[in-house]
Formats: structure tokens, sequence, C-alpha cells
């Protein structure tokens, strides 16, 4: 429910200035890397991965001008977590998404052009034991991006991004009552991401 309260209110912020811009719609799927956390518990360092898989995602953008443009995106995955060479952690299922406000600068005008794309939101963490609680965390991402053209109003468009979610160095996540799965020990986590989407232009 917080996540989709955070999406209504960002909408109804950019929903005046898409109201008057050509809109693109631009539903994607890719596959989504990295996460792994450095954790630390009673001083003893460990680690915990996060398996890599396939990601889905819509991106909503609106001109600005020919060079620029504002975004909406959000994107979602399924993945586990899991300690390795250990039995503390056994693979849990965990989903994790992603919904940034942002927008697009064109930086190349070849025949692909060329946009540097990044924006900032919340990162949200759901894990499937629902003895563990959900997180939300301010995040950013920074990406690049191409389009090709197929018709007048339809794109192909693919784009890769890293996404970096901001935690203090003592965070603790996925708590139960008296205790936590992770204990976090570094300040900035990160994903990157690879997509592709057809854009659909009015």
């Amino acid at each position: 429910m917080r996540v989709l309260l955070i999406i209504a209110c960002a909408l109804s912020f950019t929903a005046p200035a898409i109201a008057k811009q050509s809109l693109e719609i631009t539903p994607m799927m890719g596959y989504r890397f990295g996460g792994d956390f450095d954790a630390s518990q009673d001083k003893i360092h460990h680690q915990i991965s996060l398996t890599d898989d396939t990601s889905y995602g819509l991106l909503t953008a609106w001109s600005f001008d020919r060079e620029r443009q504002g975004e909406f995106l959000i994107s979602h995955y399924d993945t586990n977590f899991f300690e390795p060479n250990s039995s503390s952690i056994s693979a849990t299922g965990l989903g994790i998404s992603y919904a940034h406000i942002g927008g697009n600068i064109r930086v190349s005008d070849s025949f692909l052009p060329v946009f540097v794309t990044g924006g900032f939101g919340l990162s949200y963490f759901a894990p499937e034991d629902k003895t563990l609680n959900d997180e939300t965390r301010f995040s950013m991402n920074v990406g690049l991006a191409t389009r090709f053209d197929l018709s007048e109003h339809i794109s192909l468009r693919i784009d890769s991004r890293i996404y970096s979610t901001f935690f203090n160095s003592d965070s603790r996540i996925f708590c139960e009552i008296d205790s936590c799965a992770i204990y976090i020990s570094n300040d900035m986590w990160f994903q990157s991401e690879v997509n592709a989407g057809i854009t659909f232009s009015f």
C-alpha cells in the first residue's frame, strides 16, 4: 500500500506536465544483476547474495523539448537472497521494486540517438517470508538509452541503468520481533539492469 500511495502522489505531481506534452509509454523487459549485501553481526563480516533474474518495467515519458524528456519509471523483479556457505539464511524469496521520477537528455543525434537518463525515488523490498518486514528506502538511478524508430508512433528502446539505494552503515533490514535477517555494513547498495521495450508515442 505504501508503494501504491507513493506512485499515486508522484503521478499527481507529473500529470499536469504530461497532459500538456507529447506522451510515450514503454513496457520493458530486461535482466537485473548484482545486489550482494556486505553484512556484519557481532563483529563477524559476511556476504548476503542475491540471484540475478528477469525484470519487468513500465516507463512513462513526456517531452519538454526536442532534447529533453521527463520520465516516471517503475521496475520490478523477483529474486532470492541467501548466505553462501552457511545455513543461517536459506534461500528466501524477495521482490525488489523501484519507483523513480527523473528524465533524459539527448547527447547524440546520430542514426541511433543516445540519451543520458536518470532519476530518484524509492526502492521497495518485499520478502516472501511474511514474518519479515518489508523495507522502503530512498534510491536513484543513472543510465544510457537509445532507440530505433519502427514507425511514426512506435520505437524499439534499449537502455541500461545502475540503481543505488541508500542505507546507513548500521542498518538492519527484514526484521522479525527480536531479530533481523541482514545487518548491513555498507552505506550504498547497487544493482544494474539492461532493458528492451517497445515505445508507443501519442
